[in-house]
Order: C-alpha cells, then structure tokens, then sequence
C-alpha cells in the first residue's frame, strides 16, 4: 500500500511539472497559495453581501448585519492565522494528545451547552457569537492523526494495533459529532483520517477494512435515519416533491438555470429573496451561480483547486524533505478542503444530498472561516519550515 501510495503522489508530481508551465521564480506554491485565498475571501465577502442583504433586513431589520458579522469573522481569522502561524510545528505535534483532550471537552460542552438549530446542537453562543466545536475537530484531528502515523509508524505499516488505537481515537471523536448529529463533519473527519492512514503506508488489507468499516458505518447511519434517507433519495429527483424534501435542491437548481453563461448580474438574484434557504452559507455556490453563471463558477472552482494543488505541492515536499510529520498534516488538511469543495459543489448542483458544509473562503461562517484560516497558516508554516532537508534523516516512503 506505502508502494501504491508513492507511486500515485509521484506519477501526480510529474504529471504537474511536465504540463504546467514553468511561471516566473517569484510564482511558488506559497505565493500562489495567498493569491488563491485572497481572491476567494474577496469574491466571498461579496457574495455574503449579496445573498444575506435581503434575509438579514427582514430577521435583523438591519441588512449590513451578516455583512458585518462577516467582516468581524475575517478580522478574527487574521488574527488566529497570525497566531498559529507563529506556533512552531513540532509544539502542535508534540501535544497532540493534550490538543484531543481539548477537542472532546468542546464536544462535550456543546451537547450540554449547545444551541439547538433545526435540531442540531452544532453551536456554542460566547458573547453573541457562536463556536462550532466541529470546525474545531477537523484541525486538531489532523494534527493528531499525522503524528500519531509517524509515532506509530511500525505498528500503522506491520501490526494491527496501528488500526486498533486509531480507530478507538476516531470512534470516540465521530461518536459525540453523529450526536449533534452531523454527518457532513462526521464523513470529512473520517475519511480524512483514512486517506493519511493510507498515505502513511498501512498494509492493503488494514486499509479496505478500516475503509469498508467507514462505509458500512456512514450507510448505517443513513439508512437507519429517516430524515437522512429522505434527503439521500430526494436529490435524485427534487422536482417529486419541490415544496417539501426537494425544496433547497429546486431552488438551487433554479438559480443555476438562471444565471446561464453570464448571470443576471450582482444583486440581481431572485431565489435569494426568501426562495432558498440559508442562502449566505451553504448555498452560496447557486446564488454565486445565478449572478454570474457558468464564468463565476469555473472561476471560483479554478480558485479553490489552485488553492488545493498548492497545498499539496507543499506537502509532497515536505515528504521528500523528510518531514513525515507536517507532510502528512499538509495532505490531511488537503483532504478536507477537497471533500468540503467536492460536497458543497455537488450538493448545490444536484449531484449529492443536502449536507450543511461551507465553501472554503467563500460561504458565511465565523468557526469555519477561522479554522480555514488556520488550516492555511499551518500550510504556510510547513512550507518555510520544510525548505531544506531534514537533519534527523526521517525513514520515508516518499
């Protein structure tokens, strides 16, 4: 598997310098990665405007009211990308153990504490605000999960204990998520986990039992969840019931067919105006779509790929430096941005059921925009901490 592993991030890296051009000195992964996410905060604090301005006059009576809560957010996430970026790398992996410890007391506190939306408890209320301690799970998992695959590097690639304890720590963590319930966070959180248990080498068949487990599992739980199962069955075909389990999908779909090749034009959405719901967060991608159609969504996409490929870069890298350890936690944060894309995206186009993921950078959202950002700062700081080989000479597949 560690052979499989290698050849598909090799074969993927030459791919990328065969038949990407060769861009000015001053164009590397970091640059471009900033460039990425700049131009996605930009186009999302836009589109936030746009899409809340109508649903925020008729809740708040104030239609800058998420436009502000959004500007705070991106003020907050500078902040705490500042901090983290000044953190070195090996204090986050020396402490991981402690850093699960936090994460669970959060998830914990939000069951006990929790607001209850729609009847979820995803949300803490602090000072007027509200922290979504799964945003949280994410970073820390990842953290977690790429020291915990070095630390146990013999057991995760020759023994059955490497599967054992990681599963014990994923299995604790999901648990108290699926009792929220969030199943969108849940499925990002666990195969993140399984694509760096992968990288890292473990043998074939560990890895289709611990994949297998997975799936079993998130079948399980959709099955046997009423309200899941009609959300898995009614995007196959919202228009049998658009007033009722199709709805946000019809609408979604609607937007998209309105926008065509151009869109109507910035503030000229119609299935934002109370028509589709939660507008500003997750759907975002289809009011995106009907203001400026097909060329504003292949330019968001472009983005949020670039922004993608350069973390990757990074942390193949990484790896190749000998840096087991931040490499693993560069793919692991690759890996949830590209499920979060790849599920916000599908799910706003019909192509998946409805999940409550935001898109990276551009969906409203204070917890996921700080952590985003922080997922970032650790990117970044891999990559200026990861330039030279590693002294200690760390055994790598790679």
């Amino acid at each position: 598997m560690a052979g499989f592993a290698q050849t598909t991030i090799t074969k993927l890296n030459q791919l990328y310098d065969r038949w990407i051009p060769k861009f000015p000195a001053e164009m590397t992964a970091r640059n471009l990665l900033i460039f990425c996410v700049v131009c996605l905060l930009c186009i999302g604090s836009v589109m936030v405007a746009s899409a809340s301005m109508p649903y925020a006059e008729y809740m708040h009576e104030n239609p800058f009211h998420y436009v502000v809560r959004h500007a705070i957010s991106i003020a907050s996430a500078a902040v705490i990308a500042y901090l983290v970026y000044k953190v070195p790398l090996n204090l986050w992996f020396r402490n991981t153990f402690p850093l699960w410890l936090i994460t669970i007391v959060l998830l914990l506190a939000v069951l006990v504490i929790g607001t209850e939306v729609n009847g979820s408890k995803r949300w803490i209320r602090l000072a007027g605000f509200t922290l979504q301690p799964t945003e949280v799970a994410k970073v820390m998992m990842a953290i977690f999960t790429a020291d915990y695959v070095v630390r146990r590097a013999k057991e995760v690639r020759t023994h059955w204990k490497g599967l054992v304890r990681l599963s014990g720590i994923m299995a604790i963590t999901v648990g108290l998520i699926i009792a929220e319930p969030d199943l969108g966070a849940t499925v990002v959180i666990v195969l993140m986990m399984v694509g760096i248990f992968f990288l890292a080498g473990a043998p074939p068949t560990q890895f289709a039992i611990m994949l297998g487990a997975v799936l079993m599992g998130i079948g399980f739980l959709i099955v046997f969840e009423p309200y899941r199962m009609a959300r898995a069955l009614s995007f196959t075909n919202p228009w049998a019931d658009p007033l009722g389990t199709g709805y946000q999908l019809s609408n979604a779909l609607m937007a998209f067919g309105r926008g065509e090749w151009f869109g109507t034009g910035l503030g000229h959405s119609v299935q934002k105006l109370s028509y589709l719901p939660e507008a500003h967060t997750d759907f975002m991608l289809a009011v995106l779509g009907e203001e400026f159609g097909f060329v504003g969504i292949s330019l968001v996409m472009v983005l949020s790929f670039g922004m993608l490929a350069c973390c990757i870069k990074i942390g193949h890298r990484a790896l190749k430096h000998n840096f087991l350890r931040a490499g693993y936690l560069a793919y692991g944060i690759s890996i949830i941005f590209l499920l979060q894309i790849l599920v916000n995206a599908g799910m706003n186009m019909g192509l998946m059921p409805t999940k409550g993921l935001t898109l990276p950078f551009i969906s409203y959202g204070g917890t996921s925009l700080m952590m985003c950002a922080a997922m970032i700062s650790l990117v970044l700081k891999i990559d200026s901490s990861t330039q030279q080989v590693n002294p200690n000479r760390e055994e790598s597949n790679f």
